[in-house]
C-alpha cells in the first residue's frame, strides 16, 4: 500500500500542522480591544512606562509569526512596537489592554523568571511556552519587555539600542475586584 518513506512524510506533514495550530494562543483572561491609528485611544488603556522620546507607553500585544508578544503603544502617534529574543521591530495593528470595573492592573517587582500570581499573559510563543509583560528601566526610559519564563529574563530591544537581557524587572499582574452593586429595578 504505502512505502515507510511515504508514511514518514505524511508523519511530518501532520506533526507541522498540529504545531502552527496549537502555537500562538491567545490569553482571553484579560480584556483586549483591536485598534489601530485610525480609532480613538481608550481612556482605560494600562500605562505601561515611557520610551526615550518621552511618549507614554501602553501595554499591547502583536501578532508576529506563530507568536503573540507584548508590544509597546504610544497613544500621540499610534504606533506599536515589540521585540522578540533577538529583534525589535513595529505594527501597525495591535490590541491594547483595558482595565474596568471588575479588573485592574499593577507592576510587581520580580526577578529570575519568577512567574508572580495572577501574571498579565498575552499569549503564547511559537514553542508554545506563555509569555507574560514585563518592563524594567534602562537607556533612560521605562520599557515594556517580553517574559519568557524559560530564559528567566526580561528582554527589551528598542529601535536602534541593543538588546537587553534584565533579570531584575517588573511584571504585571491583574487584581480582580468586586463591581458596584446595583439594585435590580423591576
Amino acid at each position: 500500500m504505502y512505502s515507510a518513506k511515504q508514511i514518514s512524510l505524511l508523519a511530518l506533514v501532520l506533526a507541522q500542522l498540529l504545531g502552527v495550530i496549537n502555537c500562538g494562543v491567545y490569553d482571553y483572561t484579560d480584556t483586549w480591544v483591536l485598534s489601530d491609528k485610525t480609532k480613538n485611544f481608550p481612556d482605560n488603556a494600562v500605562l505601561g512606562g515611557f520610551d526615550p522620546n518621552g511618549y507614554d507607553n501602553f501595554v499591547g500585544r502583536v501578532v508576529y509569526s506563530s507568536s503573540i508578544l507584548p508590544a509597546r503603544i504610544v497613544a500621540e502617534t499610534g504606533s506599536a512596537s515589540y521585540n522578540t529574543e533577538s529583534l525589535a521591530n513595529t505594527a501597525t495593528s495591535y490590541e491594547l489592554l483595558v482595565a474596568n470595573d471588575t479588573m485592574s492592573y499593577h507592576w510587581v517587582h520580580s526577578y529570575d523568571g519568577y512567574r508572580e500570581k495572577n501574571a498579565v499573559s498575552v499569549g503564547t510563543s511559537y514553542t508554545n511556552e506563555r509569555v507574560y509583560v514585563c518592563r524594567c528601566r534602562t537607556d533612560g526610559a521605562l520599557f515594556i519587555g517580553t517574559l519568557y519564563p524559560a530564559q528567566r529574563t526580561c528582554i527589551v530591544r528598542y529601535g536602534n539600542l541593543p538588546l537587553r537581557q534584565l533579570e531584575k524587572y517588573e511584571v504585571l499582574v491583574r487584581k480582580s475586584k468586586l463591581a458596584k452593586w446595583q439594585p435590580l429595578l423591576v
